[in-house]
């Protein structure tokens, strides 16, 4: 019985792991991003008005990645705090590329973590 209990924790572990996902892009500003995708129309890609329209800056709280195919995908709240260190930590006068690792919820992703690059 301890062996089919046992069988049955690391079948939930893997599959748990199974779900996890990674997103590399742009880190941006989740609200700036949000307006840029409702003010474009159905020809243009969100954030085409300009590459760095939707920098994040210093106080930027609300984070979200951009991939290389124009979608967005927000940060949870804990994906915001990670964000806000990593921007803090490697942010230049640049944009910022990072992977996010994690899962979706809904519309935004649950972060586990977030690498700059």
């Amino acid at each position: 019985m301890k062996k089919v209990i046992e069988g049955m924790m690391l079948l939930s572990l893997a599959s748990t792991a199974c779900f996890a996902e990674s997103w590399t892009g742009k880190l941006v500003d989740a609200t700036c991003a949000d307006q840029d995708k409702n003010t474009q129309t159905s020809q243009t890609t969100p954030g085409a008005k300009g590459s760095d329209a939707c920098m994040p800056k210093e106080t930027t709280s609300s984070f979200a990645i951009q991939t290389a195919d124009g979608k967005v995908y927000k940060l949870d709240s804990a994906g915001n705090a990670k964000a806000a260190e990593a921007f803090k930590t490697n942010h230049n006068k640049g944009s910022m590329n990072v992977t996010v690792n994690g899962s979706m919820s809904g519309d935004t992703v649950k972060v586990d973590s977030i690498n700059a690059q």
